[in-house]
């Protein structure tokens, strides 16, 4: 048996042999076992109709080739805007759809049309039909059906503007949608000689400018953004043969419905003058009161530029206006009594105001001593929860108000500190309500609570129904260790019976329909997309730092692997800041769910025979104003922990370990190559490197350079390039979307290794974003990651070289 288990890894290792490096600069492909691995098919997603009877099982599509990234793409106002769907490039989308009928687990197949690709799915309120957005190279089609047949047909002469989200919605009586329709004449500007410089200035009034990407550049980007974001508000039928187009005409970026009859839409519509230095969110911004003729008929605030608003504050005046769901037409809104700024001391930081849609008196509902982060509705009902936050001890707390009594005092329910996941109470259960808005689930005072549920011995989901009147807590559900079991949806307002979904380390997560009275009824049958990765070994590894913090890391082996054989080893991490040393002692790594892996998880690797030390934990602890004057102690002292331990059980080789991580963990990685000689190699994806090219803060850090010019320089790894004394792999997409991360970090970096005489490789990949999703691109990602380690790490090498 010893034998035959030796004979596999080696079989494995030889396929996983990497391929040349002749071959640079053409996609590749990485080996067999990988290959297959990453070629497996989706697991579909799940969503629930409104009232819960249906489930629509939505497939995916996962690696698209990179022929579809490479499509025409304008970058205006940190949207990327493919014109032929006037949508968003290279939006998420699903290749197959099919409805469960959660009573007797009817499947219907939904026939889409060929080469769909499904952005967006809305039942109608009774779920009898749906509708989906399908986008082409001729635009954005809009597509109506019928649950129960799950027969569609187009709508003609209409295309959708599926610029910003949630362009289609039903209205409240389920007759009839409300869409952001494309609505223009003639083609658009085309760009020519300029007719003059692009001018910007400024004149006092700090502010700090965020490194954004994608911003408008000049008259010409103006009129793009203009053209492609601008949308007409027409209501289409349910069966699709009437179309009517109103009067209101702008860029929208949301429209809902009033709760009861949909005879108003609150919209928030951006306008001139543009910026820029910021995206469409600073714009100015109007938030209005429209007829469904398309007259406004008020305005709830028309708010300016925003372009002084300071980190970690909120735009001054009336924002995040909703619909009060016990209302037919009452509007509440939040409006900062600090101004916006956190740095000005107040005994209170916001209050919550609402009035009638058209006009009247304003009430006062509350007021808040923390910055109000979200307000809930409950479901038909007069009260809200109000979710703050206090960035000083990055505490969340949720509260309750009564809009019937205005300026009675919040209601303290709970509070909890950010990362906290031990005594996570649960969120609040929601349901969509019919006008598309979403509103917490209750029964009279009762509210329902859904949570992970970690803990020391491992994770246990729970579901708790909440007393809104007492404060009390019933317990009416809590998974086992094993299946692993979480709460999906409650389907009826008693939570008499739960849509549960359930899945164990060899089982895919399927759903299933729980009776309290314990029966358990099957709905899907997904089977296993990846039967080779049920051969990779898996544990949960739990040691400490040297200070006393727990930590974790999940451990993935090869098939065939046995105890005793040392084996090189690729250590992948994120940093996390954390207040406290006790929540930074959580463990969250579990061996309980199905192993499924995608592109950018490191798991691939234990099947070309290396140890994968995944998500070990890299904890940065201390107060958030100053957290990061420690940051390189403290992380270098959690990359020695995890190393030691797993040196010390036996199963990685001290002198041939890599590290790597993506983005913030790419970070992480070269500043661990700059200042230690723990690892052989490294490999850093999408990463920033050079803090003075974000110099007004970076991650949760919200000093800016000019504050703290030290620590800038002390994090960041490009001052020490010349210390890197062990092998960089540097891999970046070319169109990174992501703040602070623009692709010359890496450039500049690979560029400071190299003049220094280090070693380094630097790949930037084609029309890929932040993350990398492209066929081809995420093949080569992984062939070129494993001829690094294959390269740098795998081969022995003495102790007394190091």
């Amino acid at each position: 048996m010893q034998a035959s288990r030796s004979v596999l890894v080696a079989l494995l290792c030889a396929a996983c042999s990497a391929p040349s490096f002749a071959d640079a600069t053409r996609y590749r492909t990485p080996p067999p076992p990988i290959e297959a691995a990453l070629r497996a098919p989706a697991i579909p997603t799940l969503t629930a109709s409104p009232n819960r009877a249906w489930i629509a099982e939505r497939t995916p599509l996962r690696y698209p080739p990179v022929a579809d990234l490479a499509r025409p793409m304008l970058r205006l106002a940190g949207l990327r805007i493919d014109p032929a769907t006037n949508g968003i490039h290279h939006a998420s989308a699903s290749t197959a759809l099919a409805f469960v009928r959660v009573a007797d687990g009817k499947h219907v197949a939904v026939a889409l049309p060929p080469d769909a690709r499904v952005t967006a799915l809305v039942f109608s309120p009774d779920a009898a039909h749906f509708a989906f957005t399908n986008a082409t190279a001729r635009g954005t089609e809009l597509w109506l059906g019928t649950t129960a047949t799950g027969a569609a047909h187009r709508v003609a002469g209409l295309a959708v503007n599926d610029v910003f989200p949630n362009a289609v919605t039903w209205m409240p009586g389920g007759t009839s949608l409300l869409v952001r329709a494309v609505d223009r004449t003639g083609p658009p500007l085309q760009r020519s000689v300029a007719a003059g410089p692009a001018v910007q200035e400024t004149a006092g009034g700090a502010g700090p400018i965020v490194t954004y990407e994608d911003l408008l550049a000049d008259a010409a980007d103006e009129a793009l953004f203009t053209y492609y974001a601008a949308s007409r508000l027409a209501f289409v039928s349910a069966d699709g043969t009437r179309v009517a187009r109103t009067a209101a005409r702008g860029i929208f970026t949301r429209c809902i419905p009033s709760p009861r009859d949909g005879a108003l839409v609150l919209t928030t519509r951006v306008h001139a003058p543009y910026s820029y230095l910021f995206p469409y969110q600073r714009f100015p911004l109007a938030t209005e009161i429209y007829d469904v003729r398309g007259s406004r008929v008020a305005t709830i605030a028309d708010r300016p530029l925003a372009d002084r608003v300071p980190a970690d504050g909120v735009p001054a005046g009336p924002r995040d206006a909703m619909w009060l769901s016990s209302s037919r037409a009452e509007v509440a809104w939040i409006e900062a009594l600090d101004g916006g700024d956190p740095n000005v001391t107040a005994a209170e930081r916001d209050r919550i105001v609402a009035r009638a849609a058209t006009g009247g008196a304003l009430h006062e509902l509350a007021r808040t001593a923390q910055r109000v982060a979200q307000i809930s509705p409950l479901h038909a009902d007069s009260r809200v929860l109000v979710e703050t936050y206090d960035p000083l001890t990055r505490t969340n707390a949720v509260a309750a108000i009564d809009t019937r009594s205005p300026g009675s005092p919040p209601r303290a329910l709970w509070s909890l500190r950010a990362r906290d996941v031990y005594h996570d109470p649960g969120e609040p259960m929601t349901i969509v309500e019919p006008n598309g808005a979403s509103a917490v689930l209750h029964a009279g005072d009762a509210i329902y609570l859904r949570g992970a549920g970690y803990g020391p011995e491992g994770q246990r989901p729970f579901l708790d129904r909440y007393d809104l009147a007492t404060g009390t807590t019933t317990r009416l559900f809590r998974s086992e260790l094993a299946p692993l079991e979480s709460v999906g949806w409650i389907l009826d307002d008693g939570a008499s019976s739960l849509l549960t979904i359930r899945q164990l380390p060899a089982d895919p997560p399927n759903a299933y329909v729980r009776a309290r009275a314990g029966t358990l009824r099957a709905l899907t049958a997904f089977g296993d997309p990846q039967p080779m990765l049920r051969g990779v070994g898996r544990r949960v590894v739990t040691y400490k730092r040297a200070d006393g913090v727990d930590l974790s890391f999940t451990l993935y082996t090869p098939p065939g692997w046995h105890e005793g054989t040392r084996l090189p080893a690729l250590l992948w991490a994120y940093p996390l800041e954390f207040v406290d040393r006790g929540t930074a002692s959580q463990n969250v790594n579990s061996t309980q769910t199905f192993v499924n892996v995608t592109a950018g998880s490191p798991v691939f690797f234990a099947l070309a025979g290396y140890a994968v030390l995944d998500n070990a934990s890299m904890p940065i602890v201390g107060d958030p104003k100053t957290v990061n004057d420690t940051y390189i102690d403290q992380l270098t002292a959690d990359a020695q922990a995890v190393v030691d331990t797993a040196v010390g059980m036996g199963v990685v080789d001290r002198d041939r370990i890599a590290v790597a991580g993506h983005s913030y963990g790419a970070f992480m990685t070269a500043n661990l190559l700059a200042h230690t000689r723990l690892f052989r190699a490294g490999i850093a994806c999408s990463g920033a490197y050079n803090r003075s090219l974000t110099p007004f803060g970076f991650q949760n850090e919200t000093r800016t350079y000019w504050e703290a010019t030290d620590l800038y320089t002390a994090m960041s790894p490009f001052t020490y390039a010349n210390q890197l004394k062990d092998p960089l792999l540097l891999i970046h997409g070319e169109a990174d979307d992501n703040t602070g991360t623009y692709p010359i970090q890496s450039q500049r970096f690979y560029a400071a290794i190299k003049g220094n005489g280090g070693t380094a490789r630097l790949v930037m990949l084609p029309y890929e974003a932040h993350g990398y999703t492209g066929r081809e691109s995420v093949e080569t990602v992984l062939a070129e990651m494993l001829d690094w380690l294959d390269r740098y790490v795998k081969p022995p090498k003495a102790a007394s070289a190091r």
